[in-house]
């Protein structure tokens, strides 16, 4: 008799974007910005990274305060504007952002060709 396996559905990854690098396609996003504004009774903040602005639906009990820096782990919710649904929210006010920066400047320099090297590799 054939054994039914359970199905694992999988979320999609959240990709690192600056809010005005959003696309069309993304559906999950990873955002860090600084705190603008705080909306206590319908659980939402906006976050500033420089690039634009993004309102952010939280959970109960997960608002960061005005001015403080934080990255957001989410689902995009398009209606008549773009706000993104906060899955995890995380201070960041202790980070070195100049550091990740860099290594995000490293990665997108360097994983190309790595993945080039793989292919070419592998044949």
């Amino acid at each position: 008799m054939e054994e039914l396996q359970p199905q694992i559905r999988r979320r999609k990854p959240a990709v690192e974007r600056k809010i005005g690098e959003i696309t069309e396609s993304d559906t999950r996003v990873s955002l860090i910005g600084k705190v603008i504004k705080v909306d206590k009774l319908d659980y939402m903040f906006t976050i500033d990274d420089g690039t634009g602005v993004a309102i952010i639906e939280s959970e109960e009990n997960v608002l960061p305060k005005i001015g403080q820096i934080v990255r957001v782990i989410g689902r995009i919710i398009r209606n008549e504007e773009m706000h993104i649904y906060a899955e995890v929210v995380q201070d960041f006010s202790d980070a070195k952002l100049e550091y990740l920066e860099e290594v995000q400047e490293l990665e997108r320099r360097v994983l190309p060709r790595l993945e080039n090297a793989l292919v070419w590799w592998s044949e």
